[in-house]
């Protein structure tokens, strides 16, 4: 069986009863008992909460889907994009230069290519968890996201780096020229930080070699803050990362890749899980 197969088998045992689960167990050989063992329950039902295909794709951040296309003729192409939401259709005829309407689809056609685009998704996923199949872990909630509010999470993120910078920026003309840079959100989140001793530090920003750009402090920051989300999820599920990965597109997927390292300091990931926790609420607050 499959990991997808052995969580769906563990929820069925568990809900039987107690004799019926001995009799199962004793029924396994002691490889596949062990087997059981390890696989951890599902943060949800995953019998009551089911996806179809086209809800697993819709998700997807369509810079995955540029490399699936590109090998077909552009008739192909068209008939694919027909089987994509309206946004995901949209960008990747700009991205191919497509300016023939879409045809229309019949519901088998569509089924039938939106299941080899998921398949072809995953395909290089060794023990590939669907999302309704995920074991509990404590950043469950990231895959509530979408690819804008991620980015706005990872932002704030990176201000608890701004903030232990700043501290040692002595000119008060370069705290002007930060500040402008910020959203009045943003300035209101720092402030509360600059208030708090930051228990999580990395390397120095060294914004005295900055150049003044608004553009470079914000790719900075930036990077700061997916060096954060990727220590705080390092450990977790592969599939949890595949999940929050092609939420987000291709480019920002390899910085989250790049930073996703072990911290080696179990406290100092359980803080970094805490602020990612706290600041959801803040970026879908922020989106509604």
């Amino acid at each position: 069986m499959n990991t997808t197969s052995w969580i769906a088998f563990r929820d069925l045992l568990e809900r039987s009863s107690p004799d019926k689960k001995n009799a199962f167990l004793q029924s396994l050989s002691r490889e596949d008992q062990e087997k059981l063992r390890g696989i951890k329950p599902s943060e949800h039902d995953p019998f009551t909460t089911s996806l179809t295909t086209a809800e697993r794709i819709v998700n997807v951040h369509w810079s995955w889907l540029i490399s699936f296309l590109e090998p077909f003729a552009e008739n192909d192409k068209l008939m694919i994009l027909s089987a994509l939401s309206e946004e995901q259709a949209s960008k990747l005829r700009k991205h191919f230069k497509i300016q023939e309407s879409l045809p229309p689809l019949a519901p088998h056609g569509k089924n039938y290519l939106l299941s080899a685009i998921y398949h072809w998704l995953i395909s290089d996923q060794k023990g590939f968890v669907p999302l309704e199949f995920l074991p509990k872990h404590p950043l469950n909630p990231l895959l509530t996201l979408s690819k804008g509010e991620l980015q706005t999470l990872v932002n704030y993120l990176g201000l608890h780096d701004l903030a232990i910078e700043i501290k040692h920026v002595v000119k008060a003309e370069q705290i002007k020229k930060i500040q402008k840079v910020l959203s009045k959100s943003q300035q209101d989140y720092l402030k509360k930080l600059l208030k708090e001793k930051e228990p999580a530090s990395f390397s120095r920003l060294n914004l005295d070699g900055w150049d003044g750009k608004e553009e470079t402090l914000k790719g900075i920051l930036h990077h700061r803050g997916f060096n954060r989300l990727a220590k705080a999820l390092f450990g977790c599920h592969p599939s949890l990362l595949w999940h929050i990965c092609h939420t987000l597109d291709t480019g920002r997927t390899k910085i989250l890749r790049k930073f996703f390292t072990d911290i080696n300091n179990e406290q100092v990931q359980e803080l970094l899980v805490k602020q990612v926790l706290e600041l959801i609420p803040r970026v879908q607050k922020a989106n509604e």
